[in-house]
This record gives C-alpha cells, sequence and structure tokens, in this order.
C-alpha cells in the first residue's frame, strides 16, 4: 500500500515484506477502550464538557468504520490460534499515582478499576487473551510486552487501533527499534483527523512499518494452518521439566535442589553464541589505577589477594578470546565507565566508590592483554549489571545469540548481577569461574555452585572444546533458539 511519503534511505517495500509464520504473530489491538474509543467516556467525556465534541465527529466516524475490521481480524486470528494481545492505557493503581508524566500534563489518568480503562464491549478480550496495561502513548516503554513476545517466540506484529499518530506510531516505533516486524493494518486505525492518519502511516511506511489492508491481512491469516496452542503451553512445559526424584548430590543446604532438575544442557553452535566479559579494564583489574588507588589499609591484604584472582582470571580470559576470535565468536567488553568527568552519569553506588572510571581515561582502558579488537563491541555501563543502561540485550538480540559465555572480574557483584539479568531476559549462560575473579574467595568458589536451570558452568578449557566440538560438527547454522521449553 502507497501511503505518498517515500524515503530515499528505504529499501523497496518487496525486500522487507515478512513471511507471515502464524507461531511467531501476533495481532496488537492498540487502546481500543472506553477512555479514548467511546464518545461517552474518558477523552469524549471531556470534550463534551468542555462543548467541543463535534471537533471529533471525524475521529469517532472512523472509529465506527474500524471496529468491523478489527473484529474481523481478531476473528480469523482467534480461528487460527494467532495470539491476540491487547494494550491499554491504564494505571495500576485506582488513583493513578503510578501515572506517567507525559499522561498527567495532558490531563490522563486512566485508575485500574474504571469504566474509561475497558476493553470496548465489540472488541474485548475473550478466554485467556492477554491485556496489559501502559502509562505511556508506546505498548513497551512502560510495560513487559517486548518480555511477554520474546517469551512466545513472536517476533512479527499486526498492529490495529487508536490513535494512528499516537499510541499506534508510538508502539510501531519501538516495535520496529527492537527488532520486530510490524505491519500496521491502514484502515483498521483511527486517528483525529482523517489527514493526521494519513500523514502518520507515511510516517511509519517511510520507516520500515509495512503498511497493509485489512482485506490484505485477513487473507494472509486465512492462508496459515493452525497454531498448535497446546505446544505454547508454560503449564505443560514447566511440568516436562519436574524432576520424577530427587536431584542426585542434592545439597540439603538448599532444599530448592531437591526439587528443580538438572540444568539444560546449553549448545554453544557458533551461530547463537557470544562471549562478555565483564569489567576487564584497570579500574577494576589493575592494582596501580582505579580501585587500587583507593584501598583503605585495613583491607589491603583483602584487596591483594583480589587482586592474584584477577591475574589468574586474566589468564583464562586471553585463552578464552583467542579461541573465540579465531572461530569469529561476537565479543562484548563491559566495563563500568561515565561519559562525563564528574561521573554524574553513573549509579549512586559506583560513584560512592570514591574513584570515577571515565570513558577515555586511564581507568576506563582495558588491559593490553584483553585489548578489543575491530568488530568487538565495547559498551560502557552505569552499574553492577552488564544488561542495565548498555544497550548489551539488544545487540545480542540483533546478533542471533541465545548463548552467553560470561567471564569477567566481580569487584562489586556485576557477575553474579549480570548472570541473574542474562537470564531473566532469556539468555542462557555459560559461567566460566576459572576466567573470573571475585572481591571474596567464599564468592569465588560459589560461582562452580551456580549451575541451575538455564546456567551451566564450565572450566575454560571445556568452554574451548565444546565450540571446538561445534566447529567440527557443523552446528553453527543449523542451531537455532534458545533451550527448548
Amino acid at each position: 500500500m502507497r501511503t505518498g511519503i517515500e524515503s530515499p534511505f528505504r529499501r523497496p517495500e518487496s525486500s522487507l515484506a515478512p513471511v507471515l509464520e502464524g507461531e511467531r504473530a501476533a495481532l496488537l489491538v492498540v487502546d481500543m477502550q472506553y477512555f479514548d474509543a467511546h464518545a461517552e467516556w474518558g477523552e469524549g467525556k471531556t470534550a463534551r464538557g468542555l462543548g467541543v465534541l463535534h471537533a471529533f465527529d471525524e475521529y469517532f466516524t472512523q472509529l465506527a468504520e474500524v471496529i468491523p475490521r478489527i473484529q474481523s481480524l481478531l476473528a480469523v486470528s482467534r480461528r487460527k490460534g494467532v495470539e491476540v494481545i491487547h494494550v491499554r492505557v491504564a494505571e495500576l493503581t485506582n488513583d493513578s499515582r503510578d501515572a506517567g508524566l507525559k499522561q498527567l500534563v495532558r490531563g490522563l489518568a486512566v485508575p485500574k478499576d474504571s469504566k474509561e480503562a475497558q476493553l470496548l464491549d465489540e472488541v474485548r478480550a475473550i478466554d485467556d487473551e492477554i491485556v496489559i496495561s501502559k502509562s505511556s502513548s508506546g505498548a513497551f516503554g512502560t510495560s513487559n510486552l517486548d518480555r511477554i513476545l520474546r517469551n512466545m517466540g513472536i517476533d512479527t506484529l499486526i498492529v490495529v487501533g487508536t490513535s494512528t499518530a499516537g499510541c499506534v506510531e508510538s508502539t510501531a516505533s519501538d516495535a520496529v527499534d527492537l527488532g520486530y516486524t510490524v505491519i500496521v493494518a491502514a484502515d483498521a486505525c483511527a486517528c483525529s483527523t482523517r489527514r493526521s492518519h494519513a500523514q502518520a502511516l507515511g510516517r511509519m511506511a517511510a520507516a520500515s512499518v509495512l503498511v497493509a489492508s485489512t482485506d490484505e491481512l485477513r487473507s494472509r491469516l486465512g492462508d496459515l494452518a493452525p497454531v498448535d496452542r497446546a505446544a505454547r503451553s508454560g503449564v505443560a512445559a514447566a511440568k516436562r521439566h519436574l524432576p520424577a526424584s530427587v536431584f542426585p548430590g542434592a545439597a540439603p543446604e538448599n532444599p530448592y535442589r531437591l526439587i528443580f532438575g538438572p540444568a539444560v544442557r546449553l549448545s554453544l553452535d557458533h551461530a547463537h553464541s557470544a562471549v562478555v566479559i565483564v569489567d576487564p579494564h584497570r579500574f577494576a583489574c589493575d592494582p596501580a589505577h582505579g580501585l587500587g588507588t583507593v584501598v583503605p589499609d585495613r583491607a589491603a591484604v583483602a584487596a591483594a589477594r583480589y587482586y592474584e584472582r584477577v591475574r589468574s582470571a586474566v589468564s583464562n580470559i586471553v585463552r578464552l578470546l583467542e579461541a573465540c576470535r579465531s572461530w569469529r565468536l561476537p565479543l562484548a567488553f563491559v566495563r563500568t565507565a561515565a561519559a562525563r568527568p564528574d561521573g554524574r552519569d553513573l549509579s549512586p553506588q559506583v560513584r560512592a566508590l570514591g574513584r570515577i572510571p571515565v570513558a577515555g581515561g586511564p581507568d576506563a582502558e582495558i588491559l593490553p592483554e584483553l585489548a578489543p579488537m575491530p568488530g568487538d563491541l565495547v559498551l560502557n555501563k552505569p552499574g553492577s549489571g552488564v544488561c542495565t543502561g548498555t544497550g548489551l540485550d539488544e545487540r545480542l538480540r540483533y546478533l542471533g545469540v541465545h548463548t552467553v559465555v560470561l567471564a569477567g572480574v566481580s569487584y562489586d557483584g556485576g557477575l553474579e548481577r549480570s548472570v541473574r539479568s542474562l537470564t531473566d531476559r532469556g539468555y542462557g549462560v555459560v559461567l566460566v569461574p576459572d576466567a573470573c575473579a571475585t572481591f571474596d574467595a567464599q564468592l569465588q568458589r560459589n560461582l562452580w555452585n551456580m549451575e541451575t536451570g538455564i546456567i551451566n558452568v564450565l572450566a575454560t578449557a571445556d568452554v574451548i572444546g565444546a565450540l571446538a566440538w561445534s566447529e567440527r560438527a557443523g552446528v553453527g547454522e543449523s542451531a537455532g533458539g534458545p533451550p527448548a521449553p
């Protein structure tokens, strides 16, 4: 569908056209609720009270046209088993104290139990369709939509709803940046005016959002093979992982070991694995720089032992990097470093250490023996874990990575926090304790006991051996996806 706006930098639309797969697609219905899609409630009620409801005649006329089209897409999606997700403006509280500033300054508040928060009867959710509340224009910024979609393996979104230039466009823009294929059903969206609607479609089409008609999408969805919804069941998947008996060697001091099964064995295939090194810079690794210069006398002995562990870990990181570079695995160095000289962009916990590592300065320099090479990622983090504030998650996603080999140093719990944040985002983690150094000897020993769920623990030599086997077996290009649930 042509939209009247063309970008000289965008590839032809035909080259971006997706092949719809029911298991990987979802119909996303945006803000079809009483707050902004019914003339008697919410925004319509406000307009009526101010005597300007007539200014919205064009908008509500569009909505009357749009609702039957959304119903038709809902019907075919439900018939084929395609996931249907509803997003709405609604706070989590009844006094809207959690509302976003963007909403409040425009007089927008939608208490969770209000009539305005309810979906229109004509397009309401049925059965166990997911309904996500947001206090923002876009559906991603203030919700867990991205995580839900990734958990279900969905990478294609068909977007309908209101308003085209507001919540629909914000949702579509974020989705494209997060790597989703986005299709907007042009005639199943409504905006304040038809002109504004057309302009929004043009902006989206010029920025890698696909624009199609309801008829086109209904036809494409109708041609799909039915989705096996039972195969997506998390309840069934969880039951498959329940142990039939107590896990051999379970430690009695950890009762969870008695009810959790063994860790899932992760594949270290070359196409879907990456290596992440935490804090390999002088700030954390060199006693003559960074933290080493602010160690109090009472902690001198403990610090000296920490740097001994660092030296041991670095020698194994060198081996790991050499092997991974030979196989061209993606490498990411994630270090604590500020962009501002005063460190105000770092977390309060880092600033409280008494020394600020600044990007470009000597403290932020990565150890020479671990120096990044062209093509390696070098990311700066403001806190401990490697995901918060770094963009690592998005980079790994674009690279197609499912398994992260994790090594480095932990002067502040960064390794442990990185394991948690990566696995919470769905990555399998292979932790390499002999290529790690922690600030405490007991914590160092504990790294060897972290294997559970989608965390594997391997020595450097075993990681290298597994990667070598993967190359010999030729699984690098055929293996795909995270561990099967």
